[in-house]
């Protein structure tokens, strides 16, 4: 089973807080799967294709120096 990754997984990644978050899925196309109202995730294979999709957009500054395929 390939890893799933929680909002707080994602916060310490990018060193964000959860309104950041919520910025990326509504504004961003970050595409988490809603498991219930309190528990969202996101596979690593989509957040590698989602970083992917940032690189080619000049107007969206790089998240962060680290990468979620470190």
């Amino acid at each position: 089973m390939e890893r799933r990754l929680s909002k707080k997984d994602l916060m310490e990644l990018y060193g964000v807080d959860r309104l950041t978050i919520e910025d990326w899925r509504r504004n961003r196309g970050l595409k988490m799967i809603e498991v219930s109202s309190h528990s969202k995730y996101i596979t690593k294979e989509e957040l590698l294709k989602w970083e992917n999709s940032l690189k080619g957009d000049n107007k969206v500054k790089r998240l962060i120096n680290k990468s979620v395929s470190e």
